[in-house]
């Protein structure tokens, strides 16, 4: 009777110490984006190791909260833009574009794309398809509809270019 209850006891303890792996990468998360310096990245290796975390949350939390699985990667995709890793940020923010594309985030992610392909990549051509893609499938969106048109226009154009048009458009 002794060692049932010892084992009854040990196995009470053993699942208390047991941490809801939710809570304790998001934990992790928290720890991790002061370690790195926060907006102003300092630190490229906990950069990485923060992106890494969020998507091992974001697998956690996908089939019960996706709005949480969307912020997750949203920030992890901005975080790997931040630190030059421009695959990796189309690779998160295709995620929610394609995975979830009716989420109220989609657009968003889906212009990311874009927006990567044009000024970290170079790939204009790319660009183009996407940002067109977004006006296909959200032309109405308030946040970026205006911004995926005026892309498109841009495209290509260097920021003397650029300058040049708005102000022509000024004069008008």
């Amino acid at each position: 009777m002794r060692k049932l209850f010892t084992l009854v006891l040990l196995g009470i303890v053993f699942n208390a110490c047991q941490t809801d792996p939710i809570k304790s990468h998001q934990e992790k998360l928290t720890k991790l984006d002061k370690e790195m310096g926060g907006a102003n990245v300092t630190d490229k290796a906990k950069a990485a190791e923060f992106v890494k975390t969020s998507e091992e949350l974001a697998a956690l939390v996908e089939k019960s909260n996706p709005d949480q699985y969307v912020d997750v990667l949203l920030k992890a995709a901005g975080l790997a833009k931040t630190v030059e890793n421009p695959q990796k940020a189309i690779e998160l923010y295709s995620k929610i574009a394609i995975g979830l594309p009716q989420h109220k985030k989609a657009p968003t992610a889906l212009f990311m794309i874009g927006f990567v392909q044009e000024n970290d990549l170079n790939d204009l051509e790319k660009a183009k398809a996407t940002y067109e893609s977004f006006l296909q499938k959200y032309p109405n969106d308030p946040d970026f509809t205006d911004d995926a048109q005026n892309a498109i226009k841009m495209l290509g154009k260097s920021p003397d270019e650029i300058v040049k048009e708005f102000e022509k458009q000024g004069q008008q």
